[in-house]
């Protein structure tokens, strides 16, 4: 089931559906945006020049992005290649990353995650001291 507050956040914007989709940074995630975020940000990326990157990008982002309903309890299907590709069989982490998305993670993926951010600590906390957060 889908994190109470996403839902909420679905509700607020009208949306009815979500797009699943392949995720950078880690192979063992999948990103979901609701409709109208997945919309924005795929106009956002169009206007990109198509230089060789962002081609490997619109493949892997968009060209593995399946739309999926939400039903009235909350729950959706994830598509069995985007979750076989990411061991998402028995359990599956909710991780809220902003307002317009969220990622699944198989539990231990996500753990052998947090736990190389956790060494890179001191690294994270002086970029985002860089940025003025």
């Amino acid at each position: 089931m889908m994190p109470k507050r996403f839902r909420e956040r679905l509700i607020a914007l009208g949306d009815k559906s979500v797009w699943i989709t392949n995720a950078l940074g880690s192979p063992n995630h999948l990103d979901v945006r609701p409709n109208s975020s997945f919309q924005a940000y795929f106009e956002r990326v169009s206007r990109l020049k198509n230089d060789p990157t962002v081609v490997d990008f619109k493949r892997y982002y968009f060209g593995s992005a399946i739309e999926v309903d939400v039903d009235a309890a909350g729950r959706i299907l994830i598509p069995a290649g985007l979750r076989n590709r990411c061991e998402l069989v028995d359990k599956i982490s909710f991780v809220g990353v902003d307002e317009d998305r969220f990622q699944l993670w198989h539990p231990a993926q996500l753990d052998t995650r947090f736990t190389e951010v956790a060494a890179r600590s001191g690294e994270v906390m002086a970029h985002l001291a860089d940025l003025g957060v």
